[in-house]
């Protein structure tokens, strides 16, 4: 069974949805308001950004009151209803939009040219038509069965439609070209969502220090804070200054240093020297000995890199070389790497 092309422009596709010419069945469909607002603020901003989406599938089939043929939406009724509400001028874009000048503005406010890029998109429709329906629902069953199966960011960034899911997107949209570009991250790194675990990491260490990370305390945060997330420009500012300042120190774009794990250690610590947040106090309150003894050493921050680069020249920085090794997800360990890199970078800073 085959779904022929039929393309439409945005213009075109909400007219007709308005007029009911494309309905929503909801044989085939969840239940609306899955999307928040910023959910639907990041397609629209794809739409107006030219960016592909994925196809919308209808079936076209006789409607025998009008005598005319009516499309329903197999697979796309939100994003269906988020064309629409903001074609109607009933959906402000985020103001935490990448793109600035798009920032909080509805369809009527925006100038002439990303109108005519809104309205003159061509939607990616596929049709079904001329096929009994239950061929159609065996289609949908199929489509959704064929799917690659989801790591556990792709099933969080799935499951989670608020706040705190778009924090974490707006800010791995905003640093991937960087990140690839130091090579931290590769191409499958991207489109696996490997970096929002970095992102989401970083937010619950800001929240509740250095503690084991396991799949189930993310799981608690995007949960937590998928209504509201109050503190999102609290940390977007500490957390872009981590990232910014690193990108600006070519010293810090070595190999050692370029481990998810170690790149982490190392924002922290130099969101820690700029910010002092609660986090750090937590770190010396936890672990006083190993606070001290960090303090006294005051290593500097050429010294190490060079022992993880050379650790057999460097037995007395043994502790700090174990916790940047493999599989160092730990409390101890990333507390370890926490003050060994703050102190380094008080001095660096």
């Amino acid at each position: 069974m085959k779904a022929n092309a039929s393309p439409m422009s945005v213009a075109d596709y909400c007219l007709a949805l308005q007029e009911k010419k494309i309905i929503v069945n909801s044989d085939y469909q969840r239940k609306d308001g899955l999307w928040t607002s910023a959910a639907r603020s990041f397609f629209i901003e794809s739409i107006l950004l030219e960016y592909p989406i994925p196809k919308i599938f209808v079936y076209a089939k006789l409607d025998l009151k009008t005598r005319g043929v009516i499309k329903e939406i197999v697979d796309g009724q939100q994003r269906s209803q988020a064309l629409t509400l903001f074609y109607e001028n009933k959906l402000a874009l985020s103001k935490n939009l990448e793109t600035e000048e798009l920032r909080g503005l509805r369809y009527n406010k925006l100038s002439e040219e990303w109108q005519t890029k809104f309205l003159s998109y061509q939607l990616p429709v596929d049709q079904f038509a001329g096929i009994p329906e239950n061929e159609v629902r065996e289609a949908f069953r199929r489509m959704n069965a064929n799917n690659v199966p989801l790591n556990a960011e792709e099933q969080r960034n799935a499951r989670y439609q608020g706040d705190f899911k778009w924090f974490i997107n707006g800010l791995a949209e905003i640093y991937k070209e960087s990140l690839l570009n130091i090579g931290l991250l590769s191409r499958r790194d991207v489109i696996r969502m490997v970096d929002l675990r970095l992102y989401a990491e970083l937010v619950l260490t800001m929240e509740e220090g250095f503690i084991t990370v396991k799949g189930a305390q993310l799981d608690r945060l995007y949960k937590k804070y998928n209504a509201g997330f109050d503190q999102a420009d609290d940390l977007h500012e500490k957390i872009r200054f981590g990232i910014d300042f690193f990108l600006s120190h070519e010293v810090l774009h070595v190999d050692t240093i370029l481990r998810m794990h170690v790149f982490q250690s190392v924002l922290l610590a130099i969101i820690s020297v700029k910010y002092d947040g609660e986090f750090d106090r937590r770190a010396d309150q936890e672990h006083p000995e190993l606070a001290s003894r960090v303090e006294a050493n005051n290593y500097a921050l050429e010294t190490l890199i060079a022992s993880l680069q050379e650790p057999e020249a460097y037995p007395a920085l043994a502790e700090f070389i174990s916790a940047n090794s493999e599989a160092t997800n730990t409390g101890l360990a990333r507390a370890t790497r926490f003050l060994y890199f703050r102190q380094a970078m008080r001095n660096f800073a």
